[in-house]
């Protein structure tokens, strides 16, 4: 049985027996009242009068008496069925009520409104277990780009800013824990349609909850899980999740990209979904010494990151210099004069990475007016403080929810732009510089190729007849064969084989090769009918326009004769 409808029936379950009661007497007594005739004959009412007399009696609409005038006795008796009727139902009313505002009561119907939701989805989409900061930014982006979600989330004011957004599509939200394993198949766990489960709270054991249950009920969906800590991810590692994002290590792997190759780091800000990167200003980072403020989880991977290209580092942090975490101003005039006395004047970068903003904000400011020239990280824990944040001008900004979304928004592009990334350090010069001056800056859109059956069927067909195909030719315009679609593929993989920057016009396709496209969003169209239509990918490999349809072939072969 329906939950809320269940709870309905029993809160309700005394005033619906007191009315029917109420009815049975009230009939039964105007049965058994001898009524009187026009002709003052004795007669019995029938139970069909009495019900419908008390139907629009006990209602107060009011018709009259039936079938002829009452005695007095039926008077009387109408008369204590009238109060009797109006204090059941007054207390019927009172129950429904009290019901309309029981919160166990509200709280089944909610879920089964959102259960109805999820059942009706038709179309692809995603699981998200905590809504939060990166919620919001993936809920916006994949909103405009028509992907559908579903959220859970257990704190109120989260399900509340959610409900005041506008992301272009419905998103059914529940205000549950989502480690309960009935709210997730609840939330579409086995759902035919799901794409794949985030869990991205900001608890790394609730995520591995999540993860673990997930895994278990429906293992195969894909499952990105943030984690912070490390005993909780090689926990969640041994669950398989298909993904880990740790915000950190995804903003040091960014740096170490930019402080080993510039020109790959740009290329790698054109190839992320969201077209952004933690840098903020076009300074390089300078050599020398370099102080890091918060020695935590985050200090740690800048540090070696900076240490590995031979920067030194200098770590300030309250833990490390035996203050007390009690007295707050007093660490932090600590950390200050400590500061001052790191060879401030004389170093070439800071990074300040604490767990508090203010704080945050008070060490950049110090640094800046001994040293203006100072080289800044800056770490922002809450979303609220951006429009701060961005006032400063720090060098590099490091924001924990963008950069999970930006980690989740390149998985669930392609597999492939992950991977990719890793091999952007070790990718030749020459196709770093290939790919940034062919892909557009602004609207530079990256999407998947499958050549298989379902998405390339011409292109398998052909490649089936042993026809040998290179990867330069299916990448011509399919309106004018000599010139090139404004695409490039970026990544192949073959088996378990990864090819980062292709040589496309030496390369042979394969059969279930996965290519991983970047180019302007109008070219995606065009190359997917060029690996779907035989004819057009006849035009393009041969420059032959072979007619279509019945009549049209008809008419070319006539020609021919």
């Amino acid at each position: 049985m329906n939950t809320a409808l269940f709870i309905a029936l029993r809160r309700l379950r005394l005033p619906i027996i007191a009315v029917i009661l109420s009815y049975a007497i009230s009939v039964t007594g105007l049965v058994l009242i001898p009524a009187v005739d026009d002709k003052g004959q004795p007669v019995e009412m029938s139970w069909f009068h009495a019900f419908y007399f008390m139907s629009y009696t006990a209602t107060t609409i009011g018709f009259g008496e039936i079938p002829y005038p009452f005695t007095n006795t039926q008077r009387m008796w109408v008369t204590f069925c009238i109060y009797l009727s109006v204090t059941v139902w007054a207390w019927q009313l009172a129950a429904i009520i009290a019901l309309a505002q029981d919160k166990t009561f509200l709280e089944a119907m909610k879920r089964g409104n959102f259960s109805r939701q999820v059942k009706h989805i038709r179309e692809p989409f995603w699981l998200m277990c905590g809504y939060g900061q990166t919620g919001a930014l993936l809920c916006e982006r994949l909103g405009r780009a028509g992907q559908r979600l579903v959220v859970l989330e257990k704190r109120e004011q989260e399900i509340f800013e959610l409900e005041l957004h506008d992301h272009g599509l419905s998103v059914p939200a529940l205000m549950a824990d989502a480690r309960n394993a009935e709210v997730l198949m609840a939330a579409g766990l086995s759902h035919p349609q799901l794409a794949g489960v985030l869990a991205l709270t900001s608890d790394d054991a609730t995520n591995l909850g999540i993860a673990a249950a997930a895994r278990v009920l429906n293992p195969y969906v894909p499952v990105y899980c943030r984690s912070e800590t490390p005993s909780v991810a090689e926990s969640a590692l041994a669950f398989g999740t298909d993904m880990l994002i740790n915000p950190f290590k995804a903003f040091t792997d960014e740096l170490r990209l930019l402080l080993a190759n510039p020109e790959a780091h740009t290329l790698f800000t054109r190839l992320t979904p969201t077209h952004g990167s933690g840098r903020l200003s076009d300074r390089e980072c300078p050599e020398g010494q370099w102080i890091i403020c918060g020695y935590g989880r985050f200090g740690r991977f800048v540090v070696d990151a900076l240490s590995e290209t031979g920067r030194p580092c200098t770590p300030i942090d309250p833990t490390l210099l035996n203050l007390s975490a009690k007295d707050i101003d007093g660490v932090w005039q600590d950390e200050l004069d400590e500061l001052r006395n790191a060879h401030l004047p004389y170093a070439a970068g800071i990074v300040v990475g604490t767990g508090d903003d203010t704080r945050n904000l008070a060490l950049v400011a110090l640094a800046r007016q001994v040293n203006p020239d100072i080289y800044v990280i800056l770490r922002q824990n809450d979303d609220h403080s951006a429009m701060l944040f961005q006032a400063l001008k720090p060098d590099m900004l490091m924001v924990p929810s963008v950069m999970v979304a930006r980690q989740c928004l390149a998985a669930m592009t392609s597999q492939l732009l992950p991977r990719m990334q890793e091999h952007l350090r070790r990718m030749l010069p020459t196709t770093v510089k290939r790919l940034l001056e062919y892909l557009p800056y602004d609207d530079t859109q990256v999407w998947e190729v499958r050549l298989n059956f379902d998405e390339a069927p011409a292109v398998f067909n052909m490649l089936g007849q042993q026809r040998d195909i290179r990867l330069g030719q299916i990448l011509r315009d399919n309106r004018e064969r000599g010139r090139r679609l404004e695409l490039h593929a970026v990544a192949l993989l073959r088996g378990g084989q990864f090819l980062a920057g292709p040589d496309e016009e030496a390369l042979l396709l394969k059969p279930h090769d996965r290519l991983l496209m970047a180019g302007a969003p109008s070219t995606q169209y065009r190359l997917a009918l060029t690996l779907r239509d035989e004819q057009v990918l006849s035009y393009v490999m041969d420059g032959i326009d072979r007619p279509d349809g019945l009549i049209w072939r008809w008419l070319a072969s006539r020609k021919g004769e």
